[in-house]
């Protein structure tokens, strides 16, 4: 069954998304190697850094409390720097600033085996995670001009896979090393203490090489950065504004409930895991390394087949059910007797925790508005690394109070060691969670993606016609350049129909007045998109369809790209909705071409003599996004638009605006060639 955005790819006429075509591409290539060679650094970094804290403490309560030193000065960036980090993401340069933050990653942990100090070790670990909230956002906001929309999709998922599929691949690095360093320990008395050492200094190659990588990528902005004072009274104000919404909406509610619960759960697993395996089922820091690699393992096959899960399961089940099967298994865990039985566990912890986690995410991004996407998913961060932060620092207390304990039963030893308990207080809590995410998801219909059916309309007949649409921004030369094409097409003895949007009916002519008249006032913009849609439906059903059948040449000023620019992007409502609202409401009419008029919205505005509409009264801001949006669209699809710089005189953009038709004209005679029995 063909799902939504594949029905409109081939309505657009766009090739489809593929990951070949992502992975083939020479930047996104690049910044590929970079995140998993950093991913893979961060966790042997992780792993080495845990295991050396536990070297330099001198006692089993001493270990915990080390441990939990560490997991806490790996965390508190998230509270105290998080806001901050993703404002300076906006406004430094961020290719240096990935690049600054790799080098110095590398070099504080090169340097961490040569330090001694518990205090220095805790230092070092809080610098490197600000660094680590520094690269992260910087990645994530390049993307966008590193890939084409349609492969944003594609490229997260890699993302993800990366930084999590390097898990269990980490924790094998940390084990051969480890198990190198103690062989060498015989030869060089330096490495007889210091077994992270290798790992550590391996890891601060992994940032020099993603360091190397990122250099090489040409990562563009598309407008100019400026250095603006830091308002942190916002940050402040968007977070308690996404705290409110998810409160109030029970879906983010209980998909926020569920994922903070399986950070914590994760929490508890990274954090008792030095000492699990190290003490209570005695396998030494290679046994901790084994445990991240089956928990890696486990969450990378999540990852793997979650959509096929999603076939045979709603996403509401499997995000609950994922909640349940982990709290069984963390109670599982706990009771193992030895490290081969606890990694065969840890595998099946491993997928019940990631199968949660990106089933909530994926439930939130299908059920909350763009409008709230941004607060929700920043306050989601904040609080799911909160609560992996008080999970980290919390139970390894909890089994350090706890201590090591032991019962005889019927002439057996029954080890009931802090560890243990502190997994099962971890397992209990998910339980509660559990129960408490399918209260509320019980109380509210979730909105799954379903086939559009447009099929048996849209395929009515053969289209004889050619249908032209010119886009661009205020003053960019639209109604000049569909006067002189409607010339062109006359003269080569083609019948021509032009027409505008919104507008191009009785019914669209009233609804442009409403929308354009700047004593209209606000309008709330899903009424504005609905409107913009309305007059476009009357104007495809009554003109548009009707003239194509004809065999009639329709240009149009303005069409669906439009409501993409200014409604999905500019006013802020996602282009996956606006776009499916528009081909219902065209019942799947796209252009055979788009004409896009690029100019700076600046000069636009300038060139406009008439008193400004309801649309050019809007900011420069709103209008920057808006420019940009069109070229994004453009790039997308290639295959049907044509960008032709607008600055230049009208005798010269009319001449590209032929050279674009004449084109056209040559393909459609020779498809129609090729058609010829």
């Amino acid at each position: 069954m063909a799902s939504a955005s594949d029905e409109i790819a081939a309505l657009r006429g766009t090739k489809s998304a593929t990951f070949k075509d992502l992975l083939t591409q020479p930047a996104f290539s690049r910044l590929l190697a970079a995140m998993a060679v950093s991913s893979l650094g961060d966790w042997v970094g992780f792993i080495a850094v845990a295991s050396l804290v536990q070297t330099l403490a001198s006692s089993p309560a001493a270990k915990s409390y080390a441990v939990a030193g560490v997991m806490t000065a790996r965390m508190l960036p998230a509270i105290l720097f998080g806001p901050i980090a993703g404002t300076l993401v906006d406004r430094v340069d961020r290719k240096r600033l990935m690049i600054t933050s790799d080098l110095a990653r590398g070099a504080m942990y090169a340097s961490m085996p040569f330090l001694g100090h518990l205090w220095s070790i805790f230092t070092l670990s809080f610098f490197i995670e600000c660094l680590s909230l520094l690269w992260t956002p910087a990645r994530d906001a390049s993307l966008p001009n590193l890939v084409p929309r349609r492969q944003l999709s594609n490229a997260n998922s890699v993302g993800l896979l990366t930084t999590y599929g390097t898990l269990p691949l980490g924790g094998l690095v940390f084990t051969l090393l480890a198990g190198v360093a103690t062989a060498l320990g015989a030869r060089i008395p330096y490495f007889e203490g210091n077994p992270e050492s290798l790992a550590l200094w391996l890891d601060a190659g992994t940032f020099l090489f993603s360091a190397a990588m990122v250099s090489g990528i040409a990562i563009r902005s598309s407008r100019q950065l400026s250095v603006v004072k830091l308002d942190l009274s916002r940050f402040g104000k968007d977070i308690l504004d996404g705290i409110r919404f998810l409160r109030e909406n029970s879906v983010a509610s209980a998909m926020t409930t569920g994922i903070v619960v399986s950070f914590s759960a994760v929490g508890a697993v990274l954090a008792l895991g030095p000492i699990f395996a190290g003490e209570t089922l005695a396998a030494g820091a290679a046994g901790w390394g084994v445990l991240v690699t089956a928990f890696g393992i486990g969450m990378a096959v999540g990852l793997a087949s979650l959509n096929l899960l999603a076939k045979h399961f709603d996403r509401e089940r499997i995000f609950s059910g994922s909640m349940i099967f982990a709290a069984a298994t963390l109670f599982l865990l706990a009771a193992m007797p030895n490290l081969s039985l606890a990694a065969v566990v840890t595998v099946v912890l491993g997928f019940f925790c990631g199968s949660t986690w990106v089933t909530g995410y994926t439930l939130i991004q299908e059920n909350v508005t763009d409008e709230y996407r941004g607060r929700t998913f920043g306050s989601l961060t904040v609080m799911a690394r909160l609560g992996l932060f008080l999970s980290l620092a919390a139970f390894p207390l909890l089994a350090g109070i706890i201590g090591t304990h032991a019962i005889e039963v019927g002439g057996q030893s029954l080890d009931l060691s802090g560890t243990r308990a502190a997994l099962w207080t971890a397992g209990l809590g998910v339980i509660i969670a559990g129960a408490v995410t399918r209260r509320k998801l019980r109380w509210r219909r979730l909105s799954k993606p379903k086939p559009l059916g447009l099929t048996p309309k849209i395929k009515q007949g053969p289209r004889t016609g050619i249908f032209i649409a010119f886009e661009g921004v205020e003053g960019s030369g639209k109604g000049t350049q569909v006067r002189l094409a409607q010339e062109f097409f006359e003269h080569e003895g083609f019948e021509v129909l032009v027409t505008r949007e919104p507008g191009g009916t009785p019914v669209g002519e009233q609804v442009r007045k409403l929308l354009l008249d700047p004593d209209t006032g606000r309008i709330e913009p899903r009424t504005e998109a609905l409107l913009f849609s309305a007059s476009r439906a009357q104007h495809v059903a009554t003109v548009i369809r009707p003239a194509l059948a004809d065999g009639k040449v329709v240009i149009c000023d303005r069409y669906v790209d439009s409501s993409l620019a200014y409604q999905g992007v500019a006013r802020g409502l996602g282009e996956p909705d606006v776009l499916t609202l528009n081909v219902w409401a065209t019942q799947g009419l796209f252009p055979d071409l788009v004409i896009l008029l690029h100019l700076e919205p600046e000069l636009g505005l300038l060139r406009s003599t008439e008193a400004p509409d309801r649309m050019e009264l809007e900011s420069g801001d709103f209008h920057a996004k808006v420019a940009d949006a069109y070229l994004k669209i453009a790039e997308e699809h290639p295959e049907r638009f044509v960008t032709i710089e607008a600055d230049e005189t009208p005798d010269v953009v009319q001449k590209h605006v032929e050279e674009a038709l004449r084109k056209l004209l040559r393909d459609r005679e020779e498809g129609a060639d090729d058609a010829l029995p």
